[in-house]
């Protein structure tokens, strides 16, 4: 008995270790996609050019400026009390939902979006992408933190409503490089707050873009 036990034993070790990998596979493999669609999306950013003349400083196909500007703007100007001059620009970008070939003006659907804004001197900006279903899958955040005087860069990665992966990098402001202070797969608690925000904000983004799409002239 003892010496099957002990034959058993390597095999079993083996299952123990293949089932507890299989998850962090799983997640792994979201993660590398969420990856995949943002550098996709960046490079298409990258190649598009602004208004009607966007094509003459191109040097080829996919060059900066090559490809027709296709996003809404929305710029938000406000004096506000105690803060001052508030200026919120928020850039969305769209996916084409087609149907068939013969569409002219297919439906659209969000598919990334970036806000830069101020609050007195101190700036943020965000990014939220979403996938093709237009489901919000990541985040990126750079975002000042008050309390503790330093610069913070934020990135979560999503899977349904659930935070998969958090990567948290800060700097001092006498610091250029940012150093890596958290990544795994919770929310720091100090973040939580922040990412609550951000989940809302991605939420107003969205009804914005609805409403943009909704009321625009073709």
């Amino acid at each position: 008995m003892k010496r099957l036990l002990t034959a058993l034993l390597p095999a079993l070790m083996i299952v123990l270790t293949a089932f507890a990998q299989k998850p962090d596979t799983r997640e792994q493999k979201v993660i590398d996609n969420i990856r995949q669609r943002y550098s996709e999306m960046k490079d298409y950013i990258y190649s598009m050019g602004e208004g009607a003349n966007w094509g003459e400083d191109a040097e080829g196909p996919d060059s900066p400026g090559a490809w027709p500007p296709a996003y809404f703007h929305v710029k938000i100007a406000q004096n506000l009390p105690a803060t001052g001059y508030h200026e919120e620009n928020v850039r969305m970008y769209y996916d084409e939902v087609r149907t068939s070939e013969e569409e002219i003006y297919p439906p659209l659907r969000l598919a990334f979006a970036s806000s830069k804004y101020n609050f007195a001197a101190r700036e943020f900006y965000e990014e939220y992408l979403y996938d093709k279903q237009g489901k919000l899958i990541f985040i990126y955040a750079m975002s000042p933190d008050i309390i503790d005087d330093k610069m913070c860069e934020l990135r979560f990665y999503l899977k349904g409503k659930l935070v998969i992966k958090t990567i948290v990098k800060t700097r001092r402001h006498d610091e250029e490089q940012f150093q890596e202070e958290y990544s795994g797969e919770m929310v720091p608690d100090e973040y939580t707050e922040w990412l609550d925000q951000y989940i809302i904000s991605s939420q107003n983004i969205q009804k914005m873009f609805d409403a943009v799409n909704a009321g625009k002239h073709l």
